[in-house]
Protein backbone atom coordinates (compact mmCIF):
# COMPACT_ATOMS: atom_id res chain seq x y z
CA UNK A 1 0.00 0.00 0.00
CA UNK A 2 3.25 2.31 -0.32
CA UNK A 3 2.65 3.98 -3.45
CA UNK A 4 -1.52 3.16 -3.97
CA UNK A 5 -3.45 6.56 -5.42
CA UNK A 6 -5.73 5.89 -2.54
CA UNK A 7 -2.52 6.90 -0.35
CA UNK A 8 -1.08 9.56 -2.82
CA UNK A 9 -4.49 11.45 -2.88
CA UNK A 10 -4.83 10.97 1.10
CA UNK A 11 -1.44 12.85 1.44
CA UNK A 12 -2.31 15.48 -0.86
CA UNK A 13 -5.59 16.31 0.99
CA UNK A 14 -3.00 16.40 4.28
CA UNK A 15 0.18 18.29 3.19
CA UNK A 16 -1.62 20.33 0.37
CA UNK A 17 -0.34 20.51 -3.15
CA UNK A 18 2.77 22.48 -2.83
CA UNK A 19 4.00 20.15 0.11
CA UNK A 20 3.16 17.31 -2.04
CA UNK A 21 5.08 18.59 -5.14
CA UNK A 22 7.78 19.33 -3.38
CA UNK A 23 8.18 16.17 -1.53
CA UNK A 24 8.21 14.13 -5.04
CA UNK A 25 10.56 16.59 -5.82
CA UNK A 26 13.17 15.85 -3.43
CA UNK A 27 12.58 12.52 -1.62
CA UNK A 28 10.35 10.82 -4.38
CA UNK A 29 7.50 10.35 -1.79
CA UNK A 30 4.96 11.81 0.00
CA UNK A 31 4.82 11.64 3.73
CA UNK A 32 2.41 12.53 6.12
CA UNK A 33 3.89 13.14 9.53
CA UNK A 34 4.45 14.48 12.66
CA UNK A 35 7.66 16.64 13.59
CA UNK A 36 9.79 14.42 15.73
CA UNK A 37 12.76 17.07 15.91
CA UNK A 38 15.26 19.40 14.30
CA UNK A 39 19.37 19.51 14.89
CA UNK A 40 21.78 21.95 14.85
CA UNK A 41 22.18 22.03 10.55
CA UNK A 42 18.60 22.46 10.21
CA UNK A 43 17.79 18.89 9.11
CA UNK A 44 13.77 17.88 10.26
CA UNK A 45 13.34 14.34 11.25
CA UNK A 46 9.31 13.49 10.98
CA UNK A 47 7.74 10.25 11.82
CA UNK A 48 4.24 8.76 10.53
CA UNK A 49 2.77 6.74 13.04
CA UNK A 50 -0.27 5.43 11.35
CA UNK A 51 -0.94 1.84 9.72
CA UNK A 52 -0.66 3.37 6.06
CA UNK A 53 3.04 3.27 6.01
CA UNK A 54 5.34 0.31 5.46
CA UNK A 55 7.13 -0.86 8.55
CA UNK A 56 10.65 0.41 8.14
CA UNK A 57 9.63 3.56 6.10
CA UNK A 58 7.54 5.70 8.92
CA UNK A 59 10.53 7.90 10.30
CA UNK A 60 12.19 10.46 7.27
CA UNK A 61 14.53 13.32 6.86
CA UNK A 62 13.89 16.70 5.19
CA UNK A 63 17.08 18.52 4.77
CA UNK A 64 17.16 22.05 4.85
CA UNK A 65 18.51 22.52 1.04
CA UNK A 66 18.04 21.13 -2.43
CA UNK A 67 21.56 19.82 -2.15
CA UNK A 68 21.64 17.64 1.02
CA UNK A 69 25.05 16.65 3.19
CA UNK A 70 24.16 13.11 4.76
CA UNK A 71 27.25 13.50 6.91
CA UNK A 72 25.33 16.33 8.60
CA UNK A 73 23.07 13.51 10.81
CA UNK A 74 24.94 13.10 14.21
CA UNK A 75 25.17 9.49 15.19
CA UNK A 76 21.71 9.90 17.59
CA UNK A 77 19.25 11.02 15.07
CA UNK A 78 20.75 8.07 12.33
CA UNK A 79 20.11 5.59 15.28
CA UNK A 80 16.53 6.46 15.24
CA UNK A 81 16.10 7.34 11.87
CA UNK A 82 16.60 3.46 11.52
CA UNK A 83 15.03 2.28 14.05
CA UNK A 84 17.52 1.66 16.53
CA UNK A 85 16.50 3.69 19.02
CA UNK A 86 13.21 4.59 20.24
CA UNK A 87 13.58 7.62 21.55
CA UNK A 88 14.45 10.53 19.53
CA UNK A 89 17.80 12.50 20.61
CA UNK A 90 16.29 15.89 21.99
CA UNK A 91 13.52 13.79 23.76
CA UNK A 92 16.79 11.94 26.16
CA UNK A 93 18.21 13.23 29.23
CA UNK A 94 21.74 15.05 29.32
CA UNK A 95 23.52 11.83 30.85
CA UNK A 96 22.06 9.92 27.82
CA UNK A 97 23.90 12.15 25.25
CA UNK A 98 26.77 11.87 26.72
CA UNK A 99 27.14 8.09 26.51
CA UNK A 100 27.50 7.59 22.28
CA UNK A 101 30.36 4.84 20.73
CA UNK A 102 31.16 7.43 18.14
CA UNK A 103 31.06 11.41 18.35
CA UNK A 104 28.78 13.07 15.76
CA UNK A 105 29.57 16.39 13.58
CA UNK A 106 29.59 19.73 16.24
CA UNK A 107 29.57 22.05 13.45
CA UNK A 108 28.02 22.56 9.91
CA UNK A 109 31.35 22.93 8.28
CA UNK A 110 31.64 19.58 7.39
CA UNK A 111 31.85 18.51 4.24
CA UNK A 112 32.27 15.31 1.56
CA UNK A 113 33.97 15.24 -0.82
CA UNK A 114 32.66 12.02 -3.01
CA UNK A 115 32.29 12.32 -6.63
CA UNK A 116 34.35 15.90 -6.85
CA UNK A 117 38.20 16.05 -8.00
CA UNK A 118 38.91 16.27 -4.01
CA UNK A 119 38.14 12.74 -3.40
CA UNK A 120 40.72 10.32 -1.69
CA UNK A 121 42.36 8.72 -4.15
CA UNK A 122 44.85 5.26 -2.99
CA UNK A 123 48.05 5.39 -4.41
CA UNK A 124 48.53 2.67 -7.08
CA UNK A 125 51.38 0.74 -6.50
CA UNK A 126 50.36 -2.14 -9.59
CA UNK A 127 52.13 -1.34 -12.64
CA UNK A 128 49.17 -0.36 -15.20
CA UNK A 129 47.98 -2.67 -17.55
CA UNK A 130 47.34 -0.01 -20.13
CA UNK A 131 49.96 1.73 -21.62
CA UNK A 132 48.88 5.12 -22.79
CA UNK A 133 49.75 5.21 -26.87
CA UNK A 134 49.83 8.12 -29.16
CA UNK A 135 49.61 8.07 -33.22
CA UNK A 136 52.25 9.51 -34.50
CA UNK A 137 52.30 9.07 -38.50
CA UNK A 138 55.63 8.12 -40.57
CA UNK A 139 55.18 9.08 -43.83
CA UNK A 140 57.88 7.34 -46.73
CA UNK A 141 58.70 9.61 -49.28
CA UNK A 142 57.80 9.52 -52.99
CA UNK A 143 59.37 8.80 -55.45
Amino acid sequence: MSSSLVRALRNIWRIGPREYIRQMNGIGDSKYGRLVGTDVFGNKYFENDKEDEIYGRTRWIEYPTRLYEVSTISPGWHAWLTQRADTPPNELAAAQKAIQAVPGPTTATIQTYTGTTGAYVPYSTVKPKVQKWTWSPKVAERI
